[in-house]
């Protein structure tokens, strides 16, 4: 093992996290312009590396001394000192998967209301409320000191406040930028921290504009008792020079940018209130202990939320301020450890057979000793075992690394080597009228809008199953108080980033009454079930169903008008769980369609009526199941196309028109197109048939086109082989014995991509001499027999046969040779030819263990 300390302390990434980009009109734009450096002279700046610089904040998205007063979801953790009078509050959905179940993420001191809590456990007093969607539990005790957390904050708080100004700030009049207002430029070059020093009452008069470069902290003081920030936020996209609203996908790293945007931290030291009006989101961590922070028309906040009390009706979207970076001041006392793992393969996409080398960098990036330090890899099926870097060792699949004792910023590289298992090839038909099951199910959950509410509301199918489609159905507005047509609006409906199973909409009621809606899913089973009685493989096998990791996306801006976006998915899917996103409003879905006769595409259709921002995506579905012994199925879809006359006067939640799957089949993905002054309100799954509700008001009877994707019950027969790749996922995870700062960096995910191949056969690294035997690991895509020859030293060494197992690895023991018997202690590396019955021969050098 080899440690080394960087040359200046690595900052903790964040999280990157799929969240559609947000466009919303405004008077006055505050701009985010991340370049490659300001203009300007500069004051060099003189920072410190601090690990934990918010103290005990650190972690928590909301983290707020007193009261709160919410009104739509938080994506990630929120302590509150005092009451927290939530209805079904969300918290946590963006809290990465491997978020112990155990890690306190939900901490209300006071009385409190009724939560979904997504990942985590929760200190709620009394024990009652929370829905545990993540595996967690009441925690018995509160895990958060308000008081000294507080003192610790307020003191930060005044000494960065008192940091010199390392930039420049100008006021221009000509107003070169977006907004048509005087614009406050700040201007900083310095690569690893930027200052500014400006007053409340700028924030409410002028543009902002911060050009620093990437990769640096940017520290804004705000003088004054009563801040109010009136401004949209901008920020540029580098890659074609135009400006964009600040979002999720502008300001967090590794999307939209390549390097991301560390740390953004807005200092508030002598506010008592603090007003939020930014007619698009606002970005930055927000450092205001003694005020009471209200945030009104923004669209939503992009970070920590840290201050006396809290009032928003709008999402904090999960955006943490790095857990080290460069800040002004003195080091504070040394802090905690926190180990971090980052996992990267050598080769993304290798062919059955091919060795892999994963690398793993494992880090201390606080600010003391890393104690009792341990890397676990579980190696998921689809690879086997080589070697491992000591000193790592290898049982039952699952690789250790005891790393011992971690300084403060140091790291160690480890590797291990395994061998991607070839993709099964064509096996012997087991009979031709071999079938497996498909059970589709949904979820659904009833929705209540006060007036002025806004919502998000997210389901998930069983774990590992496949999310196929989701969306709301508005069903009614209190009488004589507003209509749903234009007063309930669906913001968002889309898969999530949490895995394929995931759904999350929003939705907002600008009626004067109550509103009420539904909202459902429609999940595909991970898995088929058993194969019938006809199979001649008597095992009761199942074929797994997979989708692409990553939904194919659009986003663009559209001028007001009807437009249309495409998404294609690759050769082999079909496109499922169609989703939008236009956070600001101002668009309608008039159409979302599918066809036979372009089966990789999804073409929605657009009606906008002011300019805005949309995003649009979908899921890819492999329309053949995994290979299991050498063969696979096709999944069978019919595609229900209804055309319906819609009378000029429906009902004022519009009339209900059903589209019907054949006998043998469920929907799994509606699918519409309505002319113009036809409206949707949504559709109902009822697996069998699917209920449209469509609204006319125009005085004249119209057509719309309804239709429903099915999917038949009984996949198709066998085919024998399969040409599609096999992703496998592989993910480590780094755990230590002392205290750990952040544990949202403790695992990494590499994912390879093994490519198929008409015969392919390979052998483990290594084989082991015990007693007369040579035992080695032998894959392969096709069944059969390998006959194995082992040689060195000019000599046969050792030889046998092994029976094969396509797409699986089986252990050959060989019998030793007179000559192996004398030869193998001597020799640490052989030659191994295998030759299959099916396929060509294959010899790879292989290192003997004793």
């Amino acid at each position: 093992m080899s440690t080394s300390v960087p040359r200046r302390a690595r900052r903790a990434a964040r999280l990157p996290l799929a969240i559609a980009a947000l466009l919303c009109a405004g008077s006055a734009v505050t701009v985010l312009q991340l370049s490659g450096a300001g203009a300007g002279a500069q004051t060099p700046a003189v920072c410190t590396t601090v690990s934990n610089p918010l103290g005990d904040a650190t972690g928590w998205t909301e983290f707020i001394e007193t009261d709160g007063t919410r009104g739509a979801e938080s994506e990630g953790s929120i302590a509150y000192g005092g009451s927290f009078a939530g209805s079904g509050f969300t918290v946590g959905s963006h809290l990465p998967v491997s978020t112990p179940a155990s890690t306190p993420t939900l901490v209300v001191a006071g009385s409190h209301g009724t939560f979904n809590l997504q990942r985590g456990s929760a200190y709620v007093n009394p024990q009652s409320g929370v829905n545990f969607n993540g595996g967690g539990s009441y925690l018995a005790s509160n895990p958060v000191s308000f008081g000294p957390a507080f003192t610790y904050l307020r003191g930060k708080s005044a000494e960065w406040a008192g940091a010199a100004q390392t930039g420049t700030v100008t006021t221009v009049t000509s107003n070169p930028l977006p907004g048509g207002q005087v614009t406050l430029v700040l201007s900083g070059s310095n690569a690893d921290l930027n200052v500014f020093n400006i007053a409340a009452s700028d924030l409410g008069t002028k543009q902002v504009g911060i050009d620093v470069p990437q990769g640096s902290t940017v520290l804004v003081n705000v003088s004054g008792s009563a801040p109010a920030f009136q401004n949209n936020l901008l920020i540029k996209n580098q890659g074609n020079g135009n400006w964009d609203q600040a979002s999720d996908s502008v300001v967090k790293p590794g999307q939209m940018t390549a390097t991301g945007w560390p740390g953004i931290l807005w200092n508030f030291p002598q506010a008592t209130s603090l007003q939020i009006n930014s007619g698009s989101a606002f970005a930055g961590t927000v450092l205001a202990p003694d005020a009471a922070v209200t945030v009104g028309s923004a669209g939503h906040t992009i970070g920590q939320m840290i201050a006396k009390s809290f009032v928003s009706g709008k999402e904090t979207h999960f955006n943490l301020f790095p857990s080290s970076a460069c800040l002004p001041g003195p080091p504070p006392p040394v802090g905690d450890s926190d180990v971090k793992i980052t996992k990267t393969a050598s080769d993304p996409s290798p062919h059955g057979g091919d060795l892999v080398t994963y690398t793993l960098l494992v880090e201390n990036v606080g600010d003391s000793p890393a104690t009792g330090v341990v890397v676990t890899d579980v190696l998921p099926a689809g690879v086997t075992f080589d070697s491992a870097q000591a000193p790592c060792t290898q049982a039952s699949g699952t690789v250790t690394c005891n790393l011992g004792t971690l300084a403060a910023h140091a790291s160690t590289t480890l590797w291990i080597k395994v061998v991607a298992n070839p993709v099964a090839g064509a096996g012997p038909s087991s009979h031709p009228q071999a079938h497996h099951w498909l059970t589709p199910y949904k979820a659904e959950m009833q929705v209540d809008l006060q007036p002025g509410e806004q919502k998000s509301v997210t389901l998930s199918c069983n774990a590992g199953d496949i999310l196929s489609d989701g969306h709301f159905r508005i069903d009614h507005v209190d009488q004589d108080t507003g209509t749903i047509g234009d007063d309930v609006t669906i913001l968002s409906s889309q898969a999530t980033g949490l895995g394929v199973g995931s759904w999350k909409g929003i939705i907002r009621n600008d009626a004067d009454g109550r509103a009420q809606a539904k909202a459902f899913i429609v999940c595909l089973p991970k898995q088929t079930e058993a194969a019938d009685r006809q199979t001649g493989y008597n095992d009761s096998h199942k074929h797994p169903l997979s989708v692409d990791p990553a939904p194919v996306t659009h986003t663009a801006t559209y001028a007001a008008g009807s437009h249309t976006a495409t998404l294609t998915c690759p050769t082999g899917t079909m496109p499922i769980a169609p989703g939008f996103d236009a956070p600001a409003g101002g668009v309608v879905l008039t159409g979302s369609e599918w066809s036979q006769g372009q089966p990789r595409d999804w073409v929605f259709s657009l009606s906008v009526s002011a300019p805005t921002t949309v995003t649009v995506s979908a899921r890819c579905l492999r329309t053949t199941v995994g290979p299991v012994h050498g063969h696979t199925h096709d999944l069978k879809f019919s595609h229900v196309v209804e055309t319906f006359t819609v009378p000029g006067h429906t009902a004022k939640e519009g009339d209900e028109f059903k589209v019907v799957c054949p006998d043998d089949a469920k929907g799994v993905v509606a699918t519409w197109h309505l002319p113009p002054g036809l409206k949707h309100f949504g559709n109902d799954p009822r697996l069998k048939e699917r209920a449209f509700r469509i609204f006319n008001d125009t005085g004249v009877a119209q057509q719309a086109t309804l239709d429903l994707i099915c999917l038949h019950d009984r996949t198709k027969t066998e085919g024998m082989g399969t040409d599609d790749p096999v992703v496998v996922p592989n993910t480590a995870t780094v755990t230590s014995t002392s205290v750990d700062a952040n544990p949202f960096n403790n695992s990494s995910t590499a994912t390879i991509t093994v490519l198929p191949g008409s015969s392919t056969t390979g052998t483990g690294g290594s084989g082991l001499v015990s007693g007369s035997t040579f035992s080695m690991k032998v894959v392969s895509s096709m069944p059969g027999k390998g006959a194995l020859v082992v040689r060195g030293g000019g000599a046969v060494l050792a030889k046998g046969q092994v029976a094969l197992r396509p797409g699986q690895a089986s252990t050959a023991r060989l019998q030793l040779t007179a000559a192996g018997k004398r030869q193998l202690a001597k020799l640490d590396k052989v030659s191994v030819s295998v030759d299959p019955t099916r396929g060509r021969t294959v010899t790879r050098s292989v290192q003997v263990r004793r």
